[in-house]
């Protein structure tokens, strides 16, 4: 008798990095004021980051160039009146530790022109990697923990596995567009004043399809 099954495991593990994305971006009618503004805030925070980088709390950060454009503001009719210059400088930094990247978001989102945008958890390459192989370690014994039960319920004996593959890759069937192994971060909400910084677990999922022999 042979038997066909799907085995999953799913593990959650806390975040180790955060990954913070920011913007400093200013904007008005005269275009020197408004770069002068984003150099300096831009030139601030870059100096704050390379203390915290220096102090082992960072892994990285990137303070990309200043972008520019123009924009209209509108009366009440829809016509276009003043010419705005608003310039940006996108920021991202990799923190190392949580309840540091809390106390900054919160200090930051008081602090304009400094726009906060969103946190990406995350882990490390080494701890995904270990996630991953465990995961598909679990996969594959809940499917022959699932074969041997059909097994024993259609009074057959031990199981002895035939193959085994990711999702649709079994000989026979439809090959699958995903990966058995699925890697799912966890992205904070946007930030704003009084913002608070609350850590979500990443999740690592495993799938595979078993074909054993009863």
């Amino acid at each position: 008798m042979r038997i066909t099954v799907h085995g999953h495991h799913r593990i959650s593990r806390s975040p180790e990095l955060g990954r913070l994305r920011r913007r400093v971006e200013a904007s008005g009618p005269d275009r020197a004021a408004v770069l002068e503004t984003v150099r300096q805030e831009a030139s601030r925070l870059s100096g704050e980051l390379l203390e915290l980088k220096a102090g082992g709390l960072l892994d990285e950060y990137v303070v990309q160039a200043p972008g520019t454009h123009m924009e209209h503001d509108h009366d009440a009719h829809g016509c276009p009146t003043v010419l705005r210059h608003v310039v940006s400088v996108a920021v991202t930094a990799v923190f190392t530790d949580a309840s540091v990247l809390g106390e900054r978001v919160s200090e930051w989102a008081l602090r304009p022109p400094l726009e906060i945008g969103w946190v990406d958890w995350q882990l490390t390459d080494a701890t995904r990697q270990e996630l991953e192989e465990s995961a598909l370690t679990e996969a594959v014994a809940d499917a022959r923990r699932r074969a041997q039960v059909m097994a024993a319920a259609a009074g057959a004996g031990e199981v002895r596995v035939l193959e085994v593959a990711d999702p649709g890759l079994l000989s026979g069937g439809e090959a699958a567009q995903d990966s058995g192994v699925r890697f799912a971060r966890a992205y904070g909400a946007n930030g704003g004043e009084g913002i608070t910084v609350v850590p979500e677990d990443v999740t690592v999922e495993a799938a595979v399809q078993a074909r054993f022999e009863a």
